[in-house]
């Protein structure tokens, strides 16, 4: 009641005070003859005095007080005509508020009138249907008994006891927007998620134009659509009339309203969200914001998490598909991108963090407009999109009905959730499916070449055949959703595209009635029927289209450069395990007859046994580094060893683990970016140059000052005294390569070298440089336990068998090993084995989420129907 007495006091000012004000303080503006050329002349070339100007402001407040009555004019015989809230045809700040003044006094007059009525009479419980007639737009909803049967055809079943029998007309579109399911459930149901009910219920009848529903995106205005409504609630509560929605215009979307403030939960009865738009806050507070790398690389720990673990993937994926005795080393040496390897510090850093698990646990509520709603995990309801005043925020795609972006940051944005579909998609119980036509694709990645796509992107051909996939997806799901009453698990699907007005009909069609089963849609572009945000380039929301303001008002969404989004795209790809029925390329681990060169048995000569030649070397050197296991610094003195390593930091022992891999010595930078990969200027080097000075200083007050220059600094190239210190890895890695290359290294040389082997390089360093050296020295171990194997043969398959287990401990998820050792057992005659080998392959690989191929399996089985043939032809 107030704000239409506000509404209509305004109006009245507007109109009559203000040509009154005009009337009385200032006059007739306009002169009271015609004016001679003289005058002009002598008006143009005067002073201005404060009368001319007075009558020319006057002259122009007459005009738009014109403009602005005939608005109102307009909007009142429309709003008379309809009962509904103005329809603005045209653009400008008049239109707007002669709209909302309008349109306010128009609804306090419907409630006031509502409000008075009598209540009901119960013989609106008849069998006679009550048909419900109402504007497609906001407005009061007119009730109007139906006195006779629907002449439309096949009548619908009799309401059941207790029910009301509600008949709801199709309406005709307005401004673009054409009527669906969704609509008219959300309308007479109050929800619109029960349209699958709407369409049940109306499958199959005759329409008055002779037709008959069959899809549930395709209704005609005019068709009647009927459902029950609960005598208990209608009349007597006003039934659901449309909810707010932003009138579409081609213009940008318009700032909303200034958002609450976030710094006290919302009270139960907050508006501040749509009742159509569900949006997840991360209530983790400050420290759950988004990782911001520069350049226009922002985006959530989710992603980063994901990248690691793509990152992980790709190389589980190269190491179980290793050919032992290939030599191949290729794959460990691929530049890693910037942006991968910023990821992976974030996520070093940041931990858990960067965990699906960690988000559906800070996400546990949705923000609606009736308060707050448990948040359900299972499901893949909402997704990052950015963050706002030091929080997470996660958006429910399919309650947009379509969320569409523009502005000058809308494509880094939109790049940026295509990624955080693909990464929040990953989790337990969910999956999605991507639609991009290719020339949208192109256009969101700019150009950019992708590797290998994941497969849960789809590019077609044009936006057509993406919507006939969808709507192929539709109707399916609809099927499974009327005939089981179960919502089918079949994930979500979602379209990313750049709207088009030929498909807009079909678009909102899909979209509303899509989304109750899993479809969705994001646009690069105005979308008029759902959503709108105006995105700056920094990715924060400057404005949005009417029910999302308040929720993404402010927002800063995540971003990324086509480049960086193209790398990721192509991480995420090579990340799937390409192979057949989840088997291994190759069912042999062990290299076949001339890959390899095989040692000759007796050997041309007898040298020095390598671990007495260890012993020397230490002998003469006080220090001994041990990088083959955990790192660990030794010092001879005294006839005993004596264990510094508890004299060392963390950081200092990862210095000397990278300097034992490079002998001859590397640059400061080297070493620098790789230990310290955050270290940025102006003073890149202190961290280093402070390790340094301690470690020296550690190492003198352990020795009593009689070593101090442990690390050598020539020519700006970093290295260990090689006549102080020795170091297993040095010792190992003057044999492993020779093994490969030449026949005059000796069977017990090599046995030797891999019993030095203790464990993986540094295994107690975890950063991202060692990696690539310690799969490079596990797989030339692995070189020569296949050079051991070879020069056994098929002869000694007692000792080739220790051999393969003592390869598969360091191989475990090679199953070309296990399929080694089956064959070796059943040379043997071990047919019992062969099962405890198939057992404990399917259990190493179910760490790792894989199972046996099945061609390994083929193998064990066969060589198990061989035996027992064997035993029954020998009785």
């Amino acid at each position: 009641m107030l704000h239409g007495l506000l509404a209509f006091t305004g109006l009245t000012a507007l109109l009559v005070g203000l040509p009154g004000a005009l009337i009385h303080f200032v006059g007739w503006p306009l002169p009271d003859h015609i004016p001679t050329v003289d005058e002009i002349q002598a008006l143009l070339f005067s002073p201005m005095n404060a009368r001319v100007l007075l009558d020319a402001l006057a002259c122009l407040c007459w005009i738009v007080w014109f403009f602005f009555a005939l608005d109102v004019l307009r909007c009142t015989v429309e709003a008379a005509l309809g009962v509904t809230w103005p329809v603005v045809h045209r653009t400008g700040p008049l239109n707007g508020l002669v709209a909302a003044l309008v349109g306010t006094i128009v609804v306090t007059l419907l409630t006031n009138r509502a409000h008075g009525a009598p209540p009901a009479s119960t013989s609106v419980a008849s069998a006679h249907p009550a048909a419900v007639s109402a504007p497609l737009h906001p407005g009061a909803v007119r009730l109007v008994a139906a006195q006779h049967a629907d002449p439309a055809g096949a009548p619908v079943a009799a309401a059941p006891s207790g029910m009301v029998q509600v008949t709801e007309e199709v309406r005709v579109p307005q401004n673009g927007i054409h009527d669906s399911l969704w609509r008219v459930s959300e309308r007479i149901l109050h929800d619109g998620n029960r349209w699958p009910e709407l369409y049940r219920l109306n499958l199959g009848i005759v329409q008055p134009d002779g037709r008959a529903l069959e899809v549930p995106h395709l209704i005609q205005p005019g068709w009647k659509i009927t459902a029950y409504v609960s005598v208990s609630t209608w009349p007597a509560t006003e039934l659901p009339h449309d909810k707010p929605r932003p009138v579409p215009t081609d213009e940008p979307p318009r700032p909303t309203t200034t958002p609450p403030d976030s710094s006290r939960p919302p009270s139960p009865n907050s508006k501040s969200a749509s009742p159509e738009t569900d949006t997840s806050f991360n209530a983790a507070g400050d420290e759950a914001a988004g990782a911001d790398l520069g350049y226009g690389v922002f985006v959530s720990f989710i992603l980063a998490g994901t990248v690691v673990t793509a990152l992980a993937a790709n190389r589980m994926w190269h190491r179980r598909r290793y050919r032992i005795g290939s030599g191949r080393r290729s794959d460990l040496h691929r530049p890693i991108a910037p942006v991968v390897r910023a990821l992976r510090l974030v996520h070093e850093r940041d931990g858990d963090q960067g965990s699906a698990t960690s988000w559906a646990e800070h996400t546990s509520t949705d923000v609606t407009a009736s308060g707050f709603a448990p948040h359900d995990g299972a499901e893949l309801s909402s997704i990052p999109i950015g963050v706002r005043d030091g929080r997470d925020v996660a958006l429910n795609l399919m309650s947009t009905r379509g969320l569409g972006l523009v502005g000058p940051g809308a494509t880094a944005a939109v790049r940026a959730l295509l990624l955080h579909l693909l990464a929040h998609g990953g989790q337990p119980a969910a999956s999605v499916r991507i639609l991009v036509p290719a020339a949208d694709f192109d256009r969101i990645f700019s150009d950019t070449a992708v590797g290998g796509l994941p497969s849960a992107i789809v590019v077609v051909e044009s936006l057509d055949t993406a919507l006939d996939q969808m709507e192929a997806a539709l109707l399916t799901r609809t099927r499974q959703l009327v005939e089981d009453e179960v919502k089918p698990e079949t994930g979500v699907l979602v379209l990313f595209a750049a709207p088009s007005p030929h498909a807009e009909r079909r678009l909102q069609a899909v979209l509303d009635n899509g989304s109750t089963v899993g479809l969705a849609a994001i646009f690069l572009g105005q979308w008029r029927s759902g959503a709108t945000a105006r995105v700056r380039p920094d990715g924060t929301v400057s404005a949005t289209s009417a029910g999302l303001g308040d929720v993404l008002a402010d927002t800063r969404l995540f971003t990324l450069p086509s480049t960086d989004g193209a790398e990721l795209l192509s991480l995420l790809g090579e990340a799937e395990c390409p192979s057949e029925d989840h088997g291994p390329a190759v069912d042999h681990a062990m290299p076949e007859s001339g890959d390899v060169i095989q040692v000759d048995k007796p050997p041309p000569r007898a040298p020095e046994p390598l671990r007495d030649r260890a012993a020397q070397e230490e002998v003469r050197r006080p220090l001994t580094l041990r990088v083959l296991g955990p790192v660990e610094l030794e010092l001879h003195q005294d006839g005993g060893t004596r264990a510094l390593s508890g004299t060392l930091t963390p950081k200092q022992r990862e210095v000397l683990a990278f300097l034992a891999l490079h002998p001859q010595g590397v640059r400061r930078e080297a070493l620098n970016e790789a230990v310290w990969p955050d270290s940025r200027p102006p003073r890149p080097f202190n961290s280093l140059h402070n390790a340094l000075s301690l470690l020296r200083r550690a190492l003198s007050r352990a020795t009593d000052r009689t070593i101090v220059d442990l690390i050598l600094n020539e020519d700006g190239r970093y290295r260990l005294n090689p006549t102080l210190i020795s170091t297993d890895y040095g010792r190992l890695h003057q044999v492993l390569p020779a093994s490969r290359l030449t026949r005059d290294q000796t069977l017990g040389e090599l046995r030797d070298a891999i019993d030095l082997y203790q464990g993986d390089l540094a295994e107690d360093v975890i950063a991202s440089w060692v990696e690539p050296f310690r799969e490079s020295l596990r797989r030339d171990v692995l070189d020569a336990l296949a050079v051991l194997i070879r020069a056994h043969g098929t002869d000694e398959p007692e000792a080739a068998l220790t051999l393969l287990e003592q390869t598969r401990r360091l191989d475990p998820y090679n199953e070309g090993v296990y399929c080694d050792i089956i064959r070796n057992q059943a040379r043997l005659g071990r047919f019992a084995a062969i099962p405890r080998t198939l057992k404990l392959l399917a259990a190493t690989l179910d760490e790792i989420g894989e199972r046996p191929g099945g061609d390994t399996v083929e193998l064990a089985e066969s060589l198990q129907g061989r035996s027992a043939r064997s035993a029954t032809s020998s009785q």
